[in-house]
């Protein structure tokens, strides 16, 4: 049945990758301008299911593009925050059972080689739980560039988790090891929050090869194919980063949005089919509410852990419980929000640490609109009530406010209810206030902001001229200000 399935994917992946199709859109100008002069990232993974690991050869063409030389480069491990149960994302007291459900199960990310420019460098971690890799390099002017090399060997936890192994499934969010996001003249080493989405990286492009075993199917941030050698490859041009799921047990479907394949992956076919319906549907609406979608395919999948979803440039993962019978309507509600963020987090970057309002609560905004849209007034102020304006009323501990960092939060219900309801209120009253309503303005930042980084400033003065007046105060009030 896993080999049926498997040649079944492979067949539909073929067919919608026919010139014409999906391939149309990777010839976009605008997609194809975004992705020049960007870092490349040519990365061979082998999963080997036995002993649960996968071994990973990354060749890095990093082009300095921060107007400064550098004498180092930083490389997010994040893998490495799963050795301890004490520094494990998954092992937040509310999230511990669910994840670890046969007990604490260790991953981990060993380097055995770094090269730059074919010569060994010296490398160190500088923190404790070693997510943050300091690479030493010969100094590289502003606009030069040079090649990074690592190899090394990703182990797996037994984790229901964006990053895990769960059944036979392994989910691997965050696994490749990345460049940081180099800002104010210093590149950030965030902590793994065990809250919110702490991973920040400029987009670049990626070409990947995957060897996996026979009838693993893999889900991934750009459709996939398998050559004449076993071996699965694709691209992405202008990304943040690469997620990948495989499954033995996948059933595929899939459609077209306009110009863009749209794929779903679940456990069974009529899960797989309820998925990208929504999926397609959510992909149109955003689309044509904010811009056409940038990339050639967009991939929802089903994924074993406590979550509504997690989102990934090109992918996102959508939790198994939203697949029952009677979840469709939550299932579809989830479908939206991750659609949303291809574009509030994907297609314009923003700070997840230290702003995670600035998407979160747009991608809110964005199924409220969507709801609307769909099925009318009533639908939406249903809606309105459970998502927006029961969270305005909660009482929650003090200090709180949408404008929060992620480490503020101390438990996930907190960071909805402030993060994505009370932010999204923000949004609501712009919508009251703006000509063209909050619809109009967001088309406008992400025309502006599209394949960069916009911090809550950029927002701000991008609000400000589409406004034509001051906006500070009530972004002030909505965002920091603490309420009794």
């Amino acid at each position: 049945m896993a080999a049926a399935c498997a040649a079944a994917a492979l067949a539909v992946l073929l067919f919608a990758l026919l010139p014409g199709r999906a391939a149309l859109k990777e010839t976009d100008t605008r997609l194809a301008k975004a992705g020049e002069g960007l870092t490349d990232y040519t990365v061979t993974l082998r999963l080997d299911d036995r002993e649960d690991t996968l071994a990973i050869s990354e060749t890095v063409l990093y082009r300095n593009d921060t107007g400064a030389p550098l004498s180092t480069l930083m490389v997010r491990t994040w893998l490495n925050a799963f050795r301890r149960s004490e520094s494990s994302p998954a092992a937040l007291e509310e999230l511990y059972d669910a994840c670890y459900p046969e007990g604490f199960s260790p991953g981990s990310l060993t380097i055995y080689d770094v090269l730059w420019n074919g010569e060994r460098a010296a490398y160190a971690y500088v923190n404790e739980d070693q997510t943050a890799l300091e690479i030493q390099i010969p100094v590289l002017e502003s606009g030069g560039q040079g090649e990074m090399a690592l190899r090394c060997v990703a182990q797996i936890p037994v984790c229901c988790y964006r990053t895990g192994k769960a059944g036979r499934d392994y989910q691997l969010g965050n696994v490749l090891p990345l460049l940081s996001l180099y800002q104010d003249g210093a590149w950030r080493t965030d902590a793994y929050s065990a809250v919110g989405d702490p991973f920040l990286s400029a987009c670049a492009n990626f070409h990947v090869t995957l060897y996996a075993p026979d009838g693993y199917v893999p889900a991934c941030s750009a459709p996939l194919t398998k050559g004449e050698d076993g071996a699965w490859r694709g691209e992405m041009t202008a990304a943040r980063d690469f997620c990948l799921c495989l499954s033995p047990d996948y059933a595929m479907a899939s459609a077209r949005a306009g110009e863009t394949a749209v794929y779903s992956y679940a456990k069974t076919a009529q899960g797989a089919k309820r998925a990208l319906d929504y999926a397609k549907k959510a992909l149109e609406t955003c689309a044509g509410l904010y811009g056409a979608y940038p990339y050639p395919a967009f991939t929802v999948c089903e994924a074993f852990f406590p979550f509504s979803g997690m989102e990934y440039p090109g992918l996102c993962m959508i939790g198994t419980d939203n697949y029952r019978e009677d979840k469709a309507d939550t299932l579809e509600l989830v479908a939206a929000h991750e659609t949303a963020h291809q574009w509030f987090y994907a297609l314009v970057g923003s700070d997840q640490v230290l702003q995670p309002w600035q998407d979160e609560a747009l991608c809110e905004y964005a199924v409220l609109r969507y709801v609307r849209m769909r099925y009318g007034q009533g639908s939406y102020e249903t809606l309105k009530y459970y998502r927006v304006d029961a969270p305005m009323r909660e009482k929650l501990p003090g200090g709180l406010t949408p404008g929060s960092p992620i480490d503020y939060f101390g438990t996930l219900s907190d960071y909805r209810t402030v993060a994505y309801g009370r932010g999204a209120a923000l949004l609501l009253a712009l919508d009251e206030l703006l000509p063209g309503g909050t619809d109009g303005f967001l088309k406008a930042y992400v025309d502006e902001f599209a394949f960069r980084f916009a911090t809550r400033a950029d927002f701000e003065s991008c609000l400000n001229r589409y406004a034509g007046m001051d906006c500070t105060p009530l972004v002030l009030d909505y965002l920091d200000t603490i309420m009794d």
